[in-house]
Order: structure tokens, then C-alpha cells, then sequence
């Protein structure tokens, strides 16, 4: 991987704004207005959508009423100079107000990006139809005759010699699915042809996989990323004990998958999962790619785990 590294910024000066969409109605609620905002914001490329937390103290009941389900949602947080989007998404769920102590917090549950894993699956134009008589028994137990027009589903196939890129292309256009960036370390040809009888995105992943590379969610964003650069993103991020890490990483070892490194920091909105940061403490140097990073606030302290590849 090529080590060029970025050591922009200080980690001080930290500050949090939501803003929610509520019916077309934007809601900003910012720290540097005296509101209190803890979150809990994950990212790691699994390629399920992160589940997020985010509470709000002492909300006004006007304020209350533009928060519901399904409303959008971004959260954007950081030191001074580091300053940026944390991740969006779409609210799941808006916890009724409890009290701590002299406060009152509202919990918002969202989603990152948007799920498309409940999509239904996609069948072509094309389906087909043919009249049925359908006989019915009545009360009197007369027998009553109707024909019904039957409609035939049929999946969408690809021809023998068709690459996965094409098939990946009409996916995301017929389902509407935004995909923020592609990257495939193998274009694979499908040399019998293919046949999509799966849900849109379980075919979008099963075919990348196909492809040596993987789907998953960062900033809220959906992405295709092949691993073969060093940081696709452009956030080679130095992380020492002076400069970001809080203490020295510690080594994970998993016989279901690959060797990790876990990194506590100072929260850091520029990383995500995909990122590339330069490590160098007594264990471990050089430039990893970020498996898993969860970034929390709570109060005044703002921090991140971050697991990378070892």
C-alpha cells in the first residue's frame, strides 16, 4: 500500500449538529446553540446499513412534533478543523421522552442510507399474461363461471457471456439503487448466462462477490470496493499516540476471519469504513485499511474505536 499520509487538523474545539427533514421542513439542532446531542454513530463494511443512535436533551414540544419516523436525518460533528459529515440516514425510531436526572432526552434510532434489502424483487417488463376461467360455488349452490386475466412473473435473464458490470448496471437502474462508487477487482462473465431471482441488493452483493470485491454502506452512502487501493476515499488519516490514539492498539485474532488491530482514538469524522490511516505506535506501523470504526459522544467526550486489518 503506498504511504501517503495526512496529518491535517487538531483534535479540540469538538462540536454536533443533527438536521432532520420533516415534511420538506429542515430541523437544525446544534451544540453551539446550547442544545445537548450524545451519539453513537458505527460504520463497518459488512454490507448491512449501520444502526445509529442519536439523543437530544430537553427538546421543546414544537420541536418534538418535526421528529417522526422515516424523516431524514445527518449528523455532522468534529473538532474545529476537522469539522464535517458524520453519516445520514433514515429515522427508524423516536423513542418517547424519558427524564435523567434534571434533564429530558429523546433517543432517535435511524438507519444508515437507505435499506435496500427489503426491496422486492425485480421481474422483466415483459411478464407475460393469459385469461383463466375460475369456477366459484355460491350459497344457493349455483355454480358461477368468470375468467380472470393471470399474470406469469418472470425473472430477468442475462445472456450467456454477459459481465457483471452489465448486470450490476441494470440492477441499480431498474431498482433505483444509488451506488456512490464501483469498484470490481474482476469484471466476471457469467458464461451461462444469468438469471436474477434474488432481491435486488442480495444480487448486487452475491454478484460482487462473484467479482472479488465487496458492498458495503459509508457516510450513508452505498459503495463497491475491490480492496486493491490503499484508500479510495482519499483520507490517509497519522494516527499516533501524540496525534489521535489514546493508547496503544491491541491485536485480535479470529479463526472465522481475518487478523484485526483494535484502535482507540479521539473522534475523527473523516473516518469511516473503507478509510486507509497510517498507524505507528510500540505494536504496530504503517498504512491499514479500516474494517470497523464506532464514534461516540457522550457529553463531553468524544471518541472512536476503530478496528483495521492487521
Amino acid at each position: 500500500m503506498t504511504e501517503t499520509i495526512n496529518n491535517k487538523g487538531y483534535y479540540w474545539g469538538y462540536t454536533t449538529t443533527i438536521v432532520i427533514t420533516h415534511n420538506g421542513y429542515q430541523l437544525k439542532l446544534a451544540e453551539r446553540d446550547g442544545v445537548g446531542i450524545n451519539y453513537d454513530v458505527p460504520s463497518d463494511d459488512g454490507g448491512s446499513p449501520a444502526t445509529c443512535t442519536v439523543t437530544v436533551y430537553n427538546l421543546s414540544k414544537s420541536h418534538l412534533a418535526k421528529i417522526d419516523q422515516n424523516d431524514h436525518i445527518v449528523v455532522y460533528s468534529g473538532p474545529t478543523d476537522l469539522y464535517g459529515k458524520l453519516t445520514e440516514g433514515t429515522i427508524t425510531q423516536v423513542a418517547p421522552e424519558t427524564l435523567s436526572g434534571m434533564d429530558k432526552e429523546t433517543q432517535i434510532t435511524f438507519s444508515e442510507g437507505k435499506d435496500y434489502s427489503k426491496e422486492k424483487r425485480l421481474y422483466s417488463k415483459f411478464n407475460g399474461s393469459k385469461l383463466v376461467t375460475h369456477t366459484v360455488k355460491e350459497s344457493n349452490g349455483t355454480k358461477v363461471s368468470y375468467k380472470k386475466r393471470q399474470v406469469k412473473k418472470v425473472n430477468i435473464t442475462f445472456k450467456k457471456g454477459t459481465k457483471a458490470s452489465q448486470i450490476i448496471d441494470r440492477i441499480r437502474r431498474d431498482a433505483k439503487i444509488d451506488i456512490a462508487g464501483v469498484h470490481l477487482k474482476t469484471n466476471h462473465r457469467y458464461k451461462k448466462g444469468y438469471t436474477l431471482s434474488a432481491k435486488p441488493l442480495a444480487a448486487i452483493q452475491s454478484i460482487v462477490k462473484d467479482c472479488g470485491s465487496k458492498v458495503y454502506y459509508r457516510k450513508g452512502a452505498l459503495y463497491i470496493d475491490d480492496g486493491s487501493k490503499p484508500n479510495p476515499y482519499n483520507e490517509h488519516i497519522y494516527l499516533t499516540t501524540t496525534t489521535g490514539l489514546t493508547q496503544q492498539p491491541t491485536y485480535n485474532s479470529d479463526d472465522d476471519g481475518e487478523p484485526t488491530w483494535t484502535l482507540e482514538c479521539f473522534d475523527d469524522p473523516r473516518i469511516a469504513a473503507g478509510s486507509a490511516v497510517y498507524v505507528k505506535s510500540d505494536n504496530v506501523t504503517g498504512l491499514k485499511k479500516v474494517k470497523s470504526v464506532d464514534h461516540t459522544h457522550d457529553q463531553d467526550t468524544y471518541q472512536m474505536e476503530v478496528v483495521v486489518y492487521a
